[in-house]
């Protein structure tokens, strides 16, 4: 499935992350993302193997562009069984593979680099759908809000909104994989 996403991606500190979750009475749900590359992968480009509970979503996201915490992705992704979850992380993904799922030429397979856990609290604060993350991956922990809109003056509102309820200056998250990947180079 092809799909343009956009939305506002902000960093938070423990302290914002903890003034946002205190306006929910969701309990956070994890997503274990499993993250494959090769070397001379481009920067703006990931694959990752997303696990909710027993589900399992293979997905493929190419960064198109990113300005004042607003990115816009071509995001591809397909469903898969536990079987196939389990025999894409022992041994990679192939070329035919991207191939065939995604449309995306690449010359060699991708491996398993690691994995992220977050921590997703999903609810809506004065009528946008928030999603409040708390990543867990290779001895770092960090936090982040993702609000997808495709109305760009939208998601400008919410950050002021932001500002001026909690204090929290719109500060851009890289993406997740981007971080993992200057987690794991160190």
């Amino acid at each position: 499935m092809k799909n343009v996403e956009q939305e506002l991606k902000l960093r938070l500190t423990e302290r914002e992350y903890r003034l946002l979750d205190e306006r929910s009475d969701i309990k956070p749900q994890l997503q274990i993302n499993y993250y494959f590359y090769y070397d001379g992968m481009p920067r703006d480009e990931m694959v990752r193997l997303r696990q909710k509970g027993d589900a399992f979503l293979l997905c493929y996201k190419r960064r198109l562009s990113c300005r004042e915490a607003v990115c816009v992705s071509d995001e591809r992704e397909c469903e898969i069984t536990s079987e196939r979850a389990r025999y894409i992380l022992q041994r990679g993904i192939s070329v035919d593979e991207m191939r065939k799922l995604f449309g995306v030429t690449t010359v060699v397979p991708l491996l398993l680099a690691g994995k992220l856990e977050t921590y997703r609290t999903k609810f809506v604060l004065s009528g946008w759908v928030l999603e409040l993350d708390k990543n867990v991956y290779l001895d770092v922990t960090d936090y982040e809000l993702e609000c997808e809109n495709d109305d760009v003056s939208e998601l400008d509102k919410l950050k002021s909104y932001l500002f001026r309820e909690f204090g929290i200056v719109a500060q851009p998250s890289n993406p997740k994989s981007e971080r993992f990947y200057q987690a794991l180079n160190k």
